[in-house]
């Protein structure tokens, strides 16, 4: 019988990844923890998940708590963590500060979580939380797994697993699985009819090879597809550009890709080019999340105005607790620790390479070598990553600035000097979040 702890339950992906445990029956007589600070979100995901049970008739257990310091660690063999520290993740404040104070100074950012002077703000606010998560988790369930979906992904696990190495610490994303999905449905076959090999950083993941199962080389249907298609091409932009000039396709959306590399955000036409808009925030947002709204999709589910949806999804975390808890396997694409996987990086970086997931636990693909101007493109966005991880770790707040100096949009859009009067600014408009990690550190 595991013990599921799910920090952070009332998120986007707490309610659905208690669907997918479920619909597994040997992870049906489970004991699943609900963690989440925020009673608006809470209630609504409890009610939700309880509704599931019932629809399966498990000896499932569930309870709630409003913080994982009362002790619910204690004996857990996987904590899923999906939260973001100090507000909500994509509205309000401080989320809001990191699109708006960078655009003051030309930086412009579309989703703002993984790379820049977002996703670096972003790890600062989290990264405490994570490690102190980690370091019960070491006391209280040593060697047990912890299933992280908090961004910036490849800083953040990267951070944990050196900060925290009594757990078993992986990065989940799903680029790789919708976008392997994405690319069959625009050359018209199932993705049961293609073969690929991928690897790269987490958000900029290459296509290798696309292949249909007789070896046949997918890639010019998937150009042809995106120049005889105008609304496909319009989907994914960045990637079409990357695809033409570069030869390899990479995951993730527009919005994202593009804040990893200088060609696109610095300019307006260059964004208009490829249909990027501006990110909209707003700096006051309700205390309930959408998604748990009385009119939305997942509570009407709950209360039986909708058809409950037990449907599967793509996301890897489950499949890793069913593979360790039973005698099947699975390849999935996850965050690691590179130690020999990618020729192109060092031993101590984040990448996101192929992996088999077994009882024994999971074991990392070695890939090679990369082509070189792949890794030279995850480069820009690894060793920036890399940079703030070392600057959490050794709570080194320059560093944290020289970071943001050497990412690739950022050093497009403006000069040192206005990094620096960026940095400091976003410090100041933070320091409400930051102060009880870094005290009097944060002078810059």
């Amino acid at each position: 019988m595991p013990k599921i702890v799910f920090i952070g339950a009332g998120s986007g992906f707490g309610g659905r990844s208690f669907a997918d445990i479920l619909s597994f029956e040997e992870l049906r007589d489970s004991e699943i923890v609900l963690v989440d600070i925020n009673p608006e979100n809470l209630g609504p995901v409890e009610a939700y998940c309880r509704k599931i049970v019932d629809a399966y008739d498990a000896p499932t257990r569930v309870s709630t708590a409003s913080d994982w310091r009362d002790g619910v660690l204690e004996g857990a063999d996987y904590v899923m963590t999906s939260f973001a520290q100090g507000g909500p993740a994509y509205r309000g404040v401080p989320f809001h500060y990191e699109i708006t104070i960078p655009r003051k100074y030309g930086i412009h950012q579309g989703v703002a979580d993984t790379a820049g002077m977002g996703g670096v703000f972003r790890a600062f606010r989290c990264a405490p939380e994570l490690i102190a998560i980690g370091k019960d988790m070491e006391q209280r369930c040593p060697g047990a797994y912890m299933l992280n979906y908090v961004n910036p992904m490849s800083m953040l696990t990267r951070t944990l697993n050196f900060a925290c190495p009594g757990i078993n610490m992986l990065g989940l994303c799903h680029n790789i699985q919708y976008g392997i999905r994405d690319v069959a449905r625009w050359i018209g076959c199932s993705h049961k009819e293609l073969r690929y090999t991928a690897a790269g950083v987490n958000h900029m993941d290459w296509f290798l090879t696309i292949e249909y199962l007789d070896g046949r080389n997918a890639y010019p249907d998937l150009l042809r597809a995106a120049e005889d298609n105008e609304n496909i091409y319009r989907s994914r932009a960045v990637q079409f550009e990357l695809l033409k000039t570069f030869d390899y396709f990479t995951t993730e959306s527009s919005r994202h890709c593009a804040e990893y590399l200088p060609y696109f955000n610095p300019r307006q036409a260059d964004r208009e080019a490829v249909f990027l808009p501006e990110r909209e925030t707003e700096a006051e947002v309700d205390i309930t999340a959408p998604r748990w709204a009385p009119d939305s999709d997942l509570v009407q589910q709950t209360e039986g105005h909708k058809p409950l949806k037990l449907d599967r999804s793509f996301e890897y975390g489950m499949h890793i607790m069913h593979a360790l808890e039973t005698d099947n396997v699975y390849r999935m694409h996850l965050n690691v620790i590179n130690n020999g996987c990618l020729d192109n990086f060092t031993d101590d970086t984040c990448v996101e390479v192929c992996c088999t997931v077994d009882r024994n636990g999971v074991h990392p693909h070695r890939v090679g070598k990369m082509p070189v101007h792949l890794a030279a493109l995850c480069h820009g966005l690894s060793d920036m990553q890399t940079m703030a991880s070392d600057a959490m770790l050794e709570r080194d707040l320059h560093k944290a600035f020289q970071a943001c100096l050497i990412d690739p949009t950022t050093a497009a859009s403006t000069t040192p000097a206005r990094i620096k009067e960026c940095f400091a600014e976003l410090l100041e408009a933070e320091r409400p979040w930051l102060e009880k990690e870094w005290g009097d550190q944060l002078a810059f």
